[in-house]
């Protein structure tokens, strides 16, 4: 039930929200949150080779493509990482920043590629920079003689680049809290985009970015339902460290927006047991007339295990559920409880 929500919210954010940030290639953002590939382990090494082959297929999209693909095959696609590194020149905006995004895919395996990603930090299009930022950040401490070129770019006029460039920086250096309280200031901007980047990268962060809970947690109360929503998935990043947020994410099981209800169930299911005080809102939710929200709200009681048992008779309940996928969600929630 997670992957079919998780996918869902996860598409309406980025084709929403990132798209805008992120421009042209805001598709591949869903790498991040990508399940692995389901190319068969044997049959890699030939798909991978198919896919090199294809990056200097003369259609843009099919080069495109490619990338993605790759990307989403990840380490086991190490082997493209010299191909995926000459494509960082590629003519076609989309296809460089596609490449840069699949190279942080691969991580500290895609190391050979960090002085070009450094030097991708001044291409000519915005969205390419910004790109090659995250990048380095996914790639990451081998990726820190990209420092000096990142710094330059935390000091852009566009607040934007700042939130990449400082994200590449909090995973990058010793001391990652100037660049998190830097990030959580931007949630207070006017623009929709800054405060929609910004939660982007914390959310990216992980625990990294745990001092920015409380900052977090007030902006699922901004007047965008496409912030509320990027607010909730970014503290479900950050698993138990968001436990100061239960509260807030609690209360937004109410939200008027369905994709943020769903969002904040399985933020909660993300912070598992320390999630307990929100089990009377779950159970509420179990209520719903959406299916996501229902199928969200059970899979968090589930997670959140023992200190659930209040919520056993709802769930039982939820065995009856119109929807199969709740009724599947809620047999798993019903062991996990009693374990």
């Amino acid at each position: 039930m997670k992957r079919i929500v998780v996918r869902l919210i996860s598409v309406v954010l980025l084709a929403g929200l990132l798209g805008g940030v992120a421009g042209g290639f805001g598709w591949i953002e869903n790498l991040t949150a990508a399940e692995p590939a389901a190319v068969a382990q044997n049959d890699t090494p030939a798909a991978v080779s198919a896919l090199i082959d294809a990056l200097k297929d003369k259609d843009a999209t099919v080069r495109k493509n490619a990338i993605k693909s790759l990307g989403r095959i990840g380490r086991e696609a190490r082997a493209a990482v010299p191909a995926l590194t000459d494509t960082l020149k590629d003519e076609d905006t989309d296809v460089r920043g596609a490449a840069a995004l699949a190279l942080g895919r691969m991580g500290k395996d895609a190391k050979d590629a960090c002085p070009k990603l450094a030097a991708m930090l001044k291409d000519k299009e915005r969205d390419v920079r910004g790109a090659a930022a995250l990048a380095l950040a996914r790639i990451g401490k081998d990726a820190k003689t990209a420092i000096p070129a990142l710094k330059e770019m935390a000091r852009a006029d566009e607040k934007q680049l700042q939130s990449y460039a400082r994200c590449a920086l909090a995973v990058l250096e010793d001391d990652a809290e100037p660049h998190v309280a830097a990030l959580a200031e931007l949630l207070k901007d006017s623009t929709i985009e800054v405060r929609g980047t910004a939660i982007y990268v914390l959310g990216e962060l992980g625990s990294l970015a745990k001092s920015a809970v409380p900052a977090l947690a007030g902006t699922l109360k901004d007047k965008s339902a496409d912030i509320r929503r990027a607010a909730a998935r970014a503290l479900g990043e950050m698993g138990a460290d968001a436990k100061g947020a239960v509260s807030a994410l609690a209360s937004a099981l109410k939200d008027d927006d369905v994709e943020t209800q769903a969002a904040a169930a399985l933020a909660l299911a993300d912070i598992g047991p320390d999630a307990e005080s929100a089990v009377p809102a779950l159970i509420e939710a179990l209520k719903s007339k959406e299916v996501e929200v229902r199928g969200a709200a059970v899979y968090a009681l589930g997670e959140i295990g023992p200190g659930a048992k209040d919520a056993i008779p709802a769930i039982t309940k939820a065995l009856k559920d119109d929807d199969a996928d709740v009724r599947k969600a809620a047999a798993l929630a019903l062991g996990k409880i009693q374990e």
